[in-house]
């Protein structure tokens, strides 16, 4: 794993949009998020192509790959953000210059559709990349982006200190307030669902995985990753149980679970369907001879507040009465 240096205030983060044009269509919302992290004391340099509207996706793949390198090019840029998900980010894997990538380390942010990116950065270059928020959806929110959001992120990027025994937020919002339209007030906040045992068990891996969706589209690519003692992380906003089901009877077909060491699933944009016994009977018979412990209702991916978790850090996963995770590398130098 190759760490850079830690993203302090004063430090420029560079924003781009890999996959929908979203930056450009909620212009308030844009606006709002870049002025947010500038009142927490970062500078913002955005992609030049990153307000490309060109139909479902920021540009062609060309354009929108441009914008990675230059930002990766650039020095003064300490850490690169995704503006938004979508579904395209995989059309730019053949197009990246990894040895661009490797020669200018420093952590690309994002979740969602950003896992092609994530997973495949990683594998290609080792440098830090960080399962975390994005633009407009984390930091374009009225108020100022969730406490314990800003908090993760701030720690994770900014200190080269293993996040230990992480807590878990005691809040949940789920309500969702059309961008530039009703988004100008606070959303509601609700009691967190707990995290839950969803298989018995403790065991210690490198973190790895993202949207559970964009994963798949990777699988019998070149860009899947290596698995071997992972503790993979995995989410999903969809909560259909039948193409669920399909997702994980896939992901075992990949013989993934015959690899990882354990499975942390972040919590469903339905808190009730992570309370569910349907989601427990799904992930109990999908997971049916794995021997390693599974959490679910972790705060990572489509969820609010969410953690900020570092690709290749050794953590250790506990399920049980109590359910933890523990983080036990940095993301970033000393």
């Amino acid at each position: 794993m190759v760490r850079p240096r830690p993203l302090r205030p004063g430090d420029t983060i560079g924003i781009c949009a890999p996959s929908m044009a979203h930056a450009a269509r909620y212009p308030r919302r844009r606006e709002r998020a870049v002025a947010h992290l500038e009142e927490l004391g970062y500078r913002v340099r955005c992609g030049r192509n990153w307000l490309r509207d060109t139909g479902h996706t920021a540009g062609t793949a060309a354009e929108r790959a441009a914008d990675l390198h230059e930002l990766y090019a650039d020095d003064r840029v300490r850490a690169v953000m995704t503006s938004i998900g979508g579904y395209n980010a995989n059309q730019l894997l053949d197009l990246l210059d990894y040895d661009l990538i490797r020669a200018h380390p420093k952590p690309l942010v994002g979740y969602s559709d950003t896992t092609a990116l994530l997973v495949a950065i990683w594998q290609r270059t080792g440098t830090a990349v960080v399962l975390g928020p994005q633009l407009l959806p984390q930091w374009g929110e009225a108020g100022g982006s969730l406490e314990y959001t800003r908090r993760f992120f701030q720690r994770v990027l900014g200190s080269p200190e293993p996040l230990g025994p992480v807590p878990f937020p005691a809040e949940q919002v789920t309500e969702f307030l059309p961008w530039d339209e009703a988004d100008d007030r606070p959303r509601t906040v609700l009691d967190a669902v707990p995290a839950r045992a969803l298989r018995a068990g403790r065991a210690t891996g490198f973190l790895i995985g993202g949207n559970l969706e964009t994963l798949l589209s990777l699988a019998g690519t070149p860009y899947w990753p290596e698995l071997d003692g992972a503790i993979l992380l995995l989410e999903s906003t969809g909560t259909d149980p039948g193409r669920l089901t399909a997702q994980f009877t896939q992901l075992r077909h990949t013989g993934a679970l015959d690899r990882i060491a354990g499975l942390a699933l972040g919590r469903f944009t339905d808190p009730e369907f992570d309370r569910s016994d349907t989601l427990a009977e799904l992930i109990a018979g999908e997971t049916a001879g794995f021997a390693g412990p599974v959490v679910g209702g972790l705060p990572f991916g489509h969820t609010d507040p969410m953690l900020s978790l570092p690709f290749g850090a050794r953590a250790e996963l506990t399920s049980g009465p109590v359910c933890g995770l523990t983080v036990l590398d940095g993301a970033v130098s000393a």
